[in-house]
């Protein structure tokens, strides 16, 4: 006998399925001092999770692509500064990716802050910044990254 198919509502398809959008305005990073062009920026507000996650994407090239991604609650409120060495429920989490044609490895920021000046799940804008220091990557090296975001979808 075939198993019943059933047809999701919006609000369901959007629980079950976070929905990733493009978001416009700044996402301005500075890795290790020197600034890194963010050529695209992705939100999405895990409603299941109460979780908002923000992508900001740098290529370089045909071989290297850096990824910085900020993953809080999405109902902080505005004007919350968290620290990224305290336990959160959800957890507040940023780390950076880098893939290149040689290697591919992530490094979570382990040491920082994560400031909140405004936010508005409903709407999906954010407004931010971030200073933090990853743990160490594969080739010994640890980074410092500086976030500004000002962002909506």
């Amino acid at each position: 006998m075939p198993a019943q198919t059933a047809t999701l509502t919006p609000h369901q398809q959007s629980v079950l399925i976070p929905r990733l959008r493009n978001a416009k305005g700044t996402f301005s990073v500075f890795l290790d001092s020197q600034e890194i062009d963010i050529q695209t920026i992705t939100i999405v507000n895990d409603t299941s999770q109460r979780i908002l996650r923000i992508t900001g994407r740098n290529t370089v090239g045909h071989d290297t692509v850096r990824t910085i991604d900020i993953e809080f609650a999405d109902h902080t409120p505005a004007g919350t500064t968290l620290n990224l060495a305290e336990n959160y429920s959800p957890p507040t989490r940023i780390w950076l990716s880098v893939k290149t044609a040689n290697e591919h490895y992530a490094v979570r920021g382990t040491i920082g802050t994560l400031s909140i000046q405004q936010i508005s799940p409903q709407l999906i804008k954010v407004q931010g910044s971030a200073v933090v220091t990853t743990e160490t990557d594969p080739n010994g090296e640890i980074h410092s990254l500086v976030i500004n975001f000002d962002i909506h979808t």
